[in-house]
């Protein structure tokens, strides 16, 4: 028995890519032509249809379902009716996004569900994928998004009168302004920074810590664009190489030499290799503190176990307080969360997985031609 993983066509998930890892893709519905062009969700009766033919195949192990945000679209809330009737074995995830995220997360549900994860792992898994994600999306003209109604007409005219590129996001859900450009070329320049922060957040969280950074993968979608797709990912993958190169320099991390970068993009790296070295110093003081309080209750402890024997169960003492009262041994737990490799010229740059990815037919309608959307999850 094993779990199946549905989603639909606003996932932008390349096909070869849904079978091979046995995702079932469910087309979200279109009318008309040109710029008359509609949308539609899926109904309660097909998705009803869907996941019993799942649950049959799968014998009963359950099925994941992963749909566009309830904000944009009703397919969520028939997704909710029609798995209402299968008592638990469908799981609908209120997502609260779209594209290559969902895309991501189906793709890990699956991978999970084939390694033989149970219902709730599955789940599990691709939430994750989704708490962590960003997308953001350039669309060369507002129209066709407030056509759909997804963008209010003050926020278009708006734009439209600066004669402003926006990069927007999704937040909770909903289509929302996330930075403000006058070119198209230097709204590609802010998403190129936008997944190098991501990089540089990885890495710094990784370091702290003490541990291995975390895969990123990152999705470029394109919508008769391809030309600005591939210049795009060319540039991120430069980004993310020099990143590599001076993140071990003796300059100390993102450390760029003079003459070798912008000087905006020089400014932006030598402000995170600051902001690095200020973390991990604080860490440092927070773990030097812990190492000194030990000390200190340790002695106290000891003195005290003289009358009181207070043992732990290695037969040694713990410290305690005025009361009697055996104090938390914090060692530990603060150097889970600071890590032991605290030295900035010893941080990895994240592996960074590029790909170039179709924007689905359903989502065109709304994105209009010549838009880009950038995905990042972490694997």
């Amino acid at each position: 028995m094993t779990v199946h993983v549905v989603t639909d066509s606003s996932s932008c998930l390349p096909k070869e890519l849904a079978e091979q890892s046995k995702v079932s893709v469910l087309d979200l519905h279109t009318d008309g032509e040109g710029t008359d062009r509609t949308t539609a969700g899926l109904g309660a009766l097909e998705l009803t249809a869907c996941y019993a033919r799942l649950l049959e195949r799968g014998g009963d192990a359950g099925v994941v379902a992963i749909h566009l945000s309830k904000e944009l679209s009703a397919t969520w809330s028939n997704a909710v009716s029609a798995a209402g009737i299968f008592d638990g074995k469908v799981r609908v995830m209120d997502t609260n996004t779209a594209g290559m995220v969902n895309g991501f997360a189906a793709l890990k549900a699956a991978e999970i569900a084939q390694a033989g994860g149970s219902l709730e792992d599955c789940f599990r898994a691709a939430q994750r994928v989704i708490d962590e994600s960003n997308l953001w999306l350039y669309v060369h003209r507002l129209d066709a998004i407030r056509k759909g109604g997804r963008l209010s007409t003050g926020q278009t005219l708006l734009t439209t009168a600066l004669a402003i590129k926006p990069i927007l996001r999704l937040e909770d859900g909903r289509i929302a302004l996330a930075a403000k450009t006058r070119t198209q070329g230097k709204a590609m320049d802010k998403l190129v920074n936008m997944v190098t922060e991501v990089v540089i957040e990885e890495a710094t969280r990784a370091a702290v810590r003490g541990e291995s950074p975390r895969r990123i993968r990152v999705a470029v979608h394109e919508n008769e664009a391809v030309d600005v797709a591939e210049k795009l990912i060319a540039s991120m993958q430069e980004r993310v190489e020099e990143l590599r190169i001076h993140a071990s320099s003796h300059d100390g991390p993102f450390a760029i030499p003079d003459g070798s970068e912008k000087k905006k993009e020089r400014l932006i790296l030598a402000k995170e290799k600051a902001r690095i070295r200020d973390m991990v110093k604080a860490e440092k003081t927070k773990t030097d503190k812990v190492h000194t309080d030990k000390a200190k209750a340790q002695k106290v402890g000891t003195e005290q176990g003289k009358s009181g024997d207070h043992k732990d169960r290695s037969g040694g003492f713990q410290a305690v307080d005025a009361s009697g009262v055996a104090q938390r041994d914090e060692t530990e737990s603060m150097e889970s969360i600071a890590g032991t490799h605290y030295d900035p010229a010893d941080i990895a740059i994240p592996d960074v997985e590029f790909s170039r990815i179709q924007i689905s037919d359903v989502l065109s309608v709304h994105t209009g031609p010549s838009s880009i959307a950038v995905t990042t999850v972490f694997w």
